[in-house]
């Protein structure tokens, strides 16, 4: 099997080693110098888009050449789900992604209006304080402003909430199915991100309205062959709204965070035909306190791996 990876984030290593691990032949593009990018996949490189400046450009022959069977992409901006679709298309791949749902994984404001439609909570947008929201990953370049201020950058905001914590949940979808896999939990104080705990299950009145939203979106927008997330808020007066939906793992999975460091699962198997299992036993818990406060991004860590007595996370399908 030959294995295209577009980019070289350390989140991109697990897949990297698992398809070595399996004999596959693996070609990464670096596309940027992130700090978050692995020293290894950028040595490793065949197609350097940093280095050449050409981004984007589906003629270089070097696809044609290798070839791929699968393409992996964990990167989720316009542009480089574009250039998914595209070279799937011009390789014969099979593609799920259309225009629509490009805009739909790319824009928060999409996100929004598609969540609105199908009834699932969303941060409300009514006072005068709000919080202007970009594109890019990592929670980073947000801003706290005025309404009024914010309608002149005409630019996606919503309510600035008092942030009790964030509930993150993973799946992967087979495109016939979503596989809830796991949720963990980010703690926040004076709206900084303190603590956060992987995995955990969730309250019953979280539970129902996460379950509850998994069932509406699932039929909406048809996702194949991706591990992705989604994230939902829960605000210090009780309420729960679904935030960003992100067509990537989160951080933390190139530690095996989720999977490999805490359970006898590789989700990145599932990415090669493996199905994920009705249940997993998941044997340790991944503890993780912020040594700063930071209200945008997160800080550094310490890692704290604690062994657990037991914890049997049941899988629930969506079709």
């Amino acid at each position: 099997m030959n294995v295209l990876i577009i980019g070289t984030k350390r989140k991109l290593i697990s897949v990297y080693n698992y398809c070595k691990e399996n004999g596959y032949d693996v070609i990464c593009i670096r596309t940027d110098g992130h700090e978050n990018n692995s020293e290894m996949l950028d040595k490793l490189a065949t197609v350097d888009w940093f280095t050449n400046g050409s981004y984007f450009d589906i003629t270089d022959e070097t696809y044609e050449q290798f070839a791929p069977d699968v393409i992996i992409n964990f990167k989720e901006q316009t542009n480089f789900l574009q250039f998914e679709k595209d070279l799937s298309n011009k390789l014969n791949l099979e593609t799920f992604l259309t225009e629509e749902l490009i805009e739909f994984f790319s824009t928060k404001q999409e996100q929004d209006k598609v969540f609105k439609s199908l009834n699932i909570p969303t941060v409300p947008n009514e006072s005068e304080t709000v919080l202007v929201k970009t594109e890019l990953s990592g929670g980073t370049n947000f801003e706290v402003t005025h309404r009024d201020m914010a309608n002149k950058q005409s630019k996606f905001f919503q309510d600035y909430l008092d942030i009790d914590y964030i509930v993150s949940c993973h799946f992967y979808s087979d495109g016939t199915k979503w596989y809830h896999l796991n949720n963990h939990i980010i703690t926040y104080e004076d709206n900084c991100p303190v603590e956060s705990v992987t995995p955990i299950k969730l309250n019953i009145d979280d539970r129902t309205i996460v379950e509850d939203s998994i069932r509406k979106l699932s039929k909406k927008i048809t996702i194949k062959n991706k591990l992705f997330g989604w994230q939902f808020l829960k605000d210090k007066n009780g309420n729960l709204y679904s935030i960003d939906f992100n067509l990537r793992p989160f951080g933390g999975f190139d530690m095996g965070s989720y999977d490999t460091d805490v359970s006898d699962q590789n989700w990145s198997s599932y990415l090669f035909g493996n199905v994920p299992p009705d249940y997993i036993t998941y044997t340790d818990t991944v503890r993780c306190v912020y040594k700063k406060k930071q209200q945008f991004g997160y800080s550094d860590i310490d890692r704290i791996k604690i062994d657990l007595t037991y914890l049997k996370y049941e899988v629930k399908t969506y079709d």
